[in-house]
């Protein structure tokens, strides 16, 4: 039914604030379903105000008051907790939208080869599933793939500070003193901060690339569809909404560069990152577009493949429509509805997407380069 959601899992920082007792404080003054956002809140609470304390008082200066940085970070991170749990949602009213009943003729219809399969069940899909309720689709995305988001980051991020410790935590060291630097760049930042936006990257990953595997793998379509979408619009939209969110994240990425001490969008390492992550962007979401497309056209030809043999069984030869010639005004009636099933699947769109959806997606994919040249022309205008 639309507008239900599905019985989704927790996300991290969810189980994280249940079990550190942030649920129960959310539940006492009142602010229900609000435990991750005091976790997350505590955190950079500690992060950002409580440590630009104790830096000014080893330094005499309120890093806060000087680095914009910080202040934007403070929202930002609870913008992050925002999005996620508002991913989470769109995603349990797009499951709950999905076709459920497996088309009997695609019950012999095996879309994915060998390599397909095996990438598949890498990824968490239960290699024995077969259907919407076997394939695992309550969970975004399995623990093992945001184990490795966060395991990459975490690569990359000491890549950063063993090539460049001095620019990254230099600046910062000089506000607020070597020890608070310290425990912000190596306790902080990498325990904390790091695994929840490894969980956000891993949510937007397992939206974008595991579920459209589910769904091939479940063989998930319905030709029924009067807007011809195979069933599947509601995952059209939920990957425009995720990619637009992805593309205006890089371009705040972007702005905290720019505004930050100690970071600067021109060097080499951020302009790096930011190219990347455009890269990784357009392919996270025409990649998948694409498997869907494929899966969506082979499951046609067979489901057309099945109902031409089937319009072989009428009358007393074996020619199909155009070219049988029925003997009755039943056999005429049953070579027409043949004929209109089949010119029904033909009409199935292979992409679930519109226009309109396209349109907005290539918009926010402009963003982070817009937001690149501005900071860029703002860092020429103020030196």
């Amino acid at each position: 039914m639309a507008g239900t959601e599905y019985a989704v899992r927790d996300l991290w920082v969810e189980r994280a604030s249940r079990r550190l007792g942030f649920d129960r404080i959310a539940h006492a003054v009142g602010w229900e379903g609000a435990g991750a956002y005091l976790l997350v809140a505590a955190v950079v609470a500690i992060h950002i105000p409580v440590l630009s304390v104790v830096g000014w008082l080893q330094t005499g200066t309120l890093s806060l008051a000087v680095n914009p940085g910080e202040v934007f970070q403070i929202p930002a991170w609870l913008g992050v907790t925002w999005i996620m749990r508002r991913l989470k949602r769109r995603y349990a009213r797009a499951v709950e939208d999905l076709p459920g009943a497996v088309d009997r003729d695609l019950a012999e219809f095996d879309p994915e080869g060998p390599l397909s399969r095996r990438l598949t069940t890498a990824l968490g899909v239960p290699g024995d599933g077969n259907s919407k309720e076997t394939v695992g689709i309550e969970s975004i995305v399995p623990d093992r793939v945001v184990v490795v988001v966060v395991l990459l980051g975490w690569i990359l991020y000491g890549i950063q500070l063993l090539t460049n410790p001095a620019g990254l935590i230099g600046p910062v060291a000089e506000l607020t003193g070597p020890a608070v630097a310290a425990v912000r760049f190596y306790v902080i930042i990498p325990l904390a901060l790091y695994p929840i936006g490894g969980e956000l990257l891993g949510l937007i990953v397992g939206a974008l690339v595991v579920l459209p595997l589910k769904i091939r793998r479940a063989g998930l379509i319905d030709f029924s569809d009067p807007r011809g979408a195979g069933g599947l619009e509601p995952v059209g939209r939920l990957f425009k909404s995720i990619a637009v969110t992805y593309f205006v994240l890089l371009a705040l990425f972007t702005t905290f560069q720019t505004v930050a001490v100690g970071t600067n969008p021109t060097s080499l390492f951020s302009s790096t990152l930011i190219v990347a992550g455009l890269a990784f962007g357009i392919g996270l979401f025409f990649g998948p577009m694409l498997w869907l497309r494929e899966y969506i056209g082979a499951a046609k030809q067979h489901k057309i493949g099945v109902l031409a043999e089937r319009t072989a069984d009428i009358g007393e030869t074996a020619d199909r429509f155009p070219y049988a010639e029925p003997a009755s005004a039943e056999e005429t009636s049953r070579y027409l509805y043949e004929r209109l099933r089949m010119d029904q699947i033909e009409r199935t769109n292979e992409f679930p997407l519109n226009t309109g959806m396209v349109q907005e997606v290539l918009f926010a994919l402009v963003l982070p380069y817009v937001t690149s040249l501005a900071s860029d022309y703002l860092l020429a205008t103020v030196g």
